[in-house]
């Protein structure tokens, strides 16, 4: 079994007190963090699905790779439409954090890049889609788990379905003739959902900064706490897995933002 930490959308910046609509994006990181230290005993790695940065600073990809650190465990990647590819490969590996194949026990962890340079929502560029054709071809017998950024799901919300994967048919449409395949896992939306299609969950996690109101037609701010997701790979291809988020602290919000 494997258990790994999802980490995803924390919006940081060089400055350790940058804020995004008001609230301290490194406090609730800290905070998110300690949570996680006070509920999880033990863990095998960590999955950092996007956002990591609000500006794109080498400083801020430096102190979070710094931050989850010390606890020793791997962590691996991926970009987000805020993130700064260039700046992410000056802090870690290609060939390690960012590497697109991983291999966990009994399963494999294939982290695809959603990102199109300059814009909001997502897409699968085609060497990104024969990447995924590659590795669910090699390998037909590990579970799998996809990781990205953008949703491939609507989310039954009108503005963050306006950044649904382009492509994202082709996408599901390419794993449903792999049976291996047992978790789809993205950032992006700032909020949990955990639904199963034929066998595979489709699960987003909480941001560790600001949420997102469910279901909203325009852009709006949730007041649910920021959290973390954990999940359990088990061995014969079942998982388990939460959210747990930091509600007991009155982070400053800007809850009449339009957007962000």
């Amino acid at each position: 079994m494997q258990k790994l930490i999802q980490i995803t959308d924390p919006h940081l910046f060089a400055d350790t007190q940058g804020k995004l609509l008001g609230m301290e994006t490194q406090a609730s990181l800290d905070a998110v963090l300690e949570r996680m230290h006070d509920q999880v005993n033990g863990f095998d790695f960590y999955l950092c699905t996007g956002d990591l940065s609000q500006d794109g600073s080498i400083a801020a990809y430096q102190r979070l790779k710094d931050q989850l650190g010390q606890d020793g465990k791997a962590q691996y990647w991926i970009p987000g439409n805020h993130d700064n590819r260039q700046n992410m490969l000056k802090v870690v590996s290609a060939q390690q954090e960012m590497l697109p194949v991983v291999k966990k026990g009994k399963w494999q962890i294939i982290q695809l890049d959603s990102q199109i340079p300059g814009s909001v929502g997502g897409n699968f560029a085609q060497s990104q889609l024969d990447l995924l054709k590659s590795a669910l071809d090699a390998d037909q017998s590990s579970h799998t788990l996809i990781a990205m950024h953008h949703q491939p799901r609507p989310m039954a919300s009108k503005w963050l379905d306006n950044h649904l994967i382009k492509n994202s048919d082709v996408f599901l449409n390419l794993i449903k003739q792999y049976k291996n395949v047992r978790v789809v896992l993205w950032g992006h939306v700032h909020q949990d959902t955990n639904e199963v299609i034929d066998g595979v969950h489709y699960v987003s996690t909480p941001s560790t900064c600001i949420q997102f109101a469910p279901k909203s037609e325009n852009f709006a701010v949730d007041t649910q706490g920021p959290g973390y997701r954990w999940m359990e790979l088990h061995d014969d291809g079942t998982i388990q897995t939460a959210v747990s988020r930091v509600n007991d602290i009155d982070f400053k919000v800007d809850y009449n933002s339009g957007g962000y």
